[in-house]
């Protein structure tokens, strides 16, 4: 006879689940003996053979527990009483909020747990997750800029504008130890406003968007560049309260004559300063072949027509060998020479690049303090060395002549001091006793008369005391013994 829930005779409710047979209940103590035993939390519930939970392979325990709606709880799954809490009261619980997510098992909990750990330790990064600046500089029309240096200058034309970018560089360049010229745009902005440095969100990222790099993080900034270019956009608007006026300094610039005209153009200037970059290791006189480049880029034009496109253009560059950057050839292409939508002058591009080199021979680098209109050569560097080494000898033998001079006047001028010539007596002394070979100082100093004698005229002329030859003479003959003069006492008869 088949097991239903409601037996056709008597009137009493069977539930498998809540009295099960003994056939069934065997069954499910086997069952249970081979699985993993996981603490069962309560469900709060007045009714609690409702949401009695079942056994389940270990695989399931990710899955969330079917449990079906009544009139007393209208949630389709109850969250699990947390193990740490001994004891539930009635009035003691914690806000529902629907489409909770299931109860897992405890290992589950605890991985989650430790995962949400190491989050919270682990500090923020700021290389690609910040969205706030892009990941390349963007691209502005003529018009943008215009517009945007005029809101630079607008919220920036203060008074003491210049003391607060360089104090603004200076406080940057702390927070950069690398001096890699690139820091955080929350570190830019947080210091540019303490140090009173206002602008809009909107134009201060703008303004910040122009010098990022894809080499970098993103989110880093130059600030060299970027407070540079802040300078430029003051100056291009107000010359006369921010440019030089030493005439002769802005004679050679550059920046002079662009700052002269009427529409100054921010973005071609970043242009030439990256073309610049780009080109410092080589020289100037010849290195980089535009004959070669304009053979190429010729052969290159099958139908001569001078349009190629980017591609080409910088396949032939890069054969060539002209090291510049992909994204500087994409910007000048874009500013200076496009023809058609993604076609190119290629005869615009060589005479751009050719003007922008002639333009580094002839324009001073107002960065260096020594103008030269041409770069030297290896051979006049050598040349320059090899007379600055021959110049400091030449400077050694003079100041060791100039010495010698010194001390011969030296010698002359204190024969006109009062005690003078008792001081080169007392040298003359001390000279005579270094010719002695006995160290006992309690007998006398005795020398050889012809020995003595010459010894005397030698120091006598060295030192200049004038001493007649017939009173050294004398005190020889004074104080002799045996054939020997004592030093001693003839010291003290010419002293006197």
């Amino acid at each position: 006879m088949a097991f239903t829930q409601y037996y056709p005779i008597s009137s009493h409710i069977y539930d498998p689940a809540v009295a099960p047979t003994k056939p069934i209940q065997h069954i499910q103590e086997n069952e249970s003996s081979r699985l993993q035993h996981h603490p069962l939390g309560r469900f709060e519930t007045t009714y609690r053979r409702e949401f009695v939970p079942r056994p389940r392979q270990s695989s399931q325990f990710s899955q969330p527990t079917r449990q079906f709606q009544n009139n007393f709880s209208s949630y389709p799954v109850l969250p699990k009483i947390p193990s740490n809490k001994s004891s539930t009261d009635g009035s003691d619980h914690s806000s529902i909020v629907d489409n909770h997510p299931p109860p897992l098992p405890q290992p589950l909990q605890q991985q989650q747990q430790q995962q949400q750990q190491q989050q919270q330790q682990s500090p923020p990064k700021t290389s690609n997750g910040d969205e706030y600046l892009p990941a390349e500089p963007i691209l502005l029309t003529d018009y943008e800029e215009e517009r945007l240096a005029e809101q630079i200058h607008a919220q920036l034309g203060n008074d003491g504008l210049v003391d607060k970018l360089k104090l603004l560089y200076k406080e940057l360049a702390a927070y950069d130890p690398g001096l890699t010229n690139y820091v955080h745009y929350s570190t830019v902005r947080s210091v540019a406003y303490q140090l009173g440095v206002y602008m809009s969100d909107d134009t201060f990222r703008f303004a910040m968007s122009k010098f990022v790099s894809r080499d970098r993080p993103r989110g880093f900034v130059n600030y060299e560049d970027m407070i540079r270019y802040f300078g430029r956009c003051m100056s291009s608007l107000a010359p006369n309260q921010y440019e030089h006026h030493s005439q002769q300094q802005d004679r050679y610039s550059p920046q002079r004559q662009m700052m002269s005209n009427d529409k100054f153009d921010p973005d071609e200037t970043q242009i030439r300063s990256l073309l610049k970059q780009d080109l410092k290791q080589f020289e100037h006189d010849g290195t980089i072949d535009f004959n070669a480049l304009t053979r190429e880029l010729s052969s290159t034009d099958r139908n001569q027509s001078g349009i190629l496109n980017r591609q080409q253009i910088e396949e032939v560059i890069y054969k060539v060998r002209i090291p510049l950057q992909r994204s500087l050839i994409y910007r000048i292409l874009e500013r200076h020479c496009r023809a058609y939508p993604k076609l190119y002058n290629w005869k615009a591009f060589v005479q751009y690049l050719h003007e922008r080199v002639f333009d580094a021979q002839q324009i001073q680098d107002r960065s260096s303090p020594v103008f030269s209109q041409y770069t030297r050569t290896r051979n006049q560097w050598l040349d320059d060395l090899h007379r600055e080494f021959n110049e400091r000898d030449r400077i050694k033998i003079i100041d060791r002549f100039m010495a010698n001079i010194a001390n011969n006047d030296r010698v002359r001028l204190e024969s006109t001091y009062p005690n003078a010539w008792f001081t080169r007596f007392l040298r003359f002394a001390n000279a005579m006793y270094t010719q002695r070979a006995d160290s006992n100082v309690m007998q006398d100093f005795l020398l050889p008369r012809e020995e003595a004698r010459r010894l005397f005229r030698a120091y006598n002329q060295v030192w200049d005391l004038q001493i007649d030859e017939n009173k050294v003479q004398r005190a020889f003959d004074m104080y002799s013994r045996n054939g020997h003069v004592v030093i001693n006492e003839v010291l003290k008869e010419l002293a006197k």
